[in-house]
């Protein structure tokens, strides 16, 4: 059974790809009013999609962290800010590990919201690329993204990536020459990335003990 924050995340995602879907009815050729309802479909979509992937790899970190034995099950943002905050500028993890002693795991669940809370404030991409660096850097996980469905012969992170980049041109650019025709297999896409995600988020953590308290 997937851990209960894997399947939060998972309604959550739902929950929010209603709006775009519901903005696609609105699209009629015939109305001028409604050029602007593909890109914020997509818009809107990559919102979710976003807010699933920082659910998703927070609970992967969280359960990695809680169900390390040994200091270098820790994965490498967690080791990175027990350094800053505990360390001296410029100490090596290894002698910051040697101070803590046996109270390493304690100390790095200590700081393990902190962590999770800068690197994600900085996660506003969630290409295919900025999601296997995150997975990796907070849960040390593969990357994820080659498993991805296929749309048409294309990688589903190439398809991604032009989704984002469309996104990016329709909010800074006011770039909207895109239809329906474009949004439709990015929305679909996005529902075969989340089950992919979410699979293999929970057959990381799935297994694991939960975090110990202390």
């Amino acid at each position: 059974m997937e851990p209960i924050p894997i399947q939060q995340a998972r309604a959550r995602y739902a929950t929010l790809m209603e709006a775009p879907r519901g903005l696609l009815e609105l699209d009629d050729p015939d109305d001028p009013r409604a050029a602007l309802v593909p890109a914020s479909a997509l818009v809107f979509a990559l919102g979710a999609w976003e807010t699933f992937c920082e659910e998703a790899l927070r609970a992967a970190a969280v359960g990695v962290v809680g169900a390390a034995r040994r200091p270098e099950d820790l994965p490498r943002a967690i080791r990175e800010t027990v350094v800053e905050i505990v360390g001296e500028p410029g100490e090596p993890w290894e002698h910051v590990l040697r101070r803590l002693g046996g109270s390493w795991h304690r100390v790095a669940i200590r700081h393990l919201g902190t962590s999770l809370e800068y690197r994600f404030r900085h996660f506003n991409t969630p290409s295919g690329g900025g999601v296997d660096r995150l997975a990796d850097v907070v849960a040390g996980m593969a990357p994820i993204s080659p498993r991805w469905p296929v749309v048409d012969g294309h990688p589903g992170a190439d398809v991604l990536d032009d989704a984002i980049r469309r996104r990016g041109e329709a909010v800074h650019l006011a770039r909207v020459a895109f239809g329906v025709d474009v949004v439709v297999p990015v929305l679909d896409l996005l529902d075969g990335i989340v089950d992919v995600t979410a699979e293999t988020v929970a057959r990381r953590i799935g297994h694991l003990p939960p975090v110990a308290s202390g």
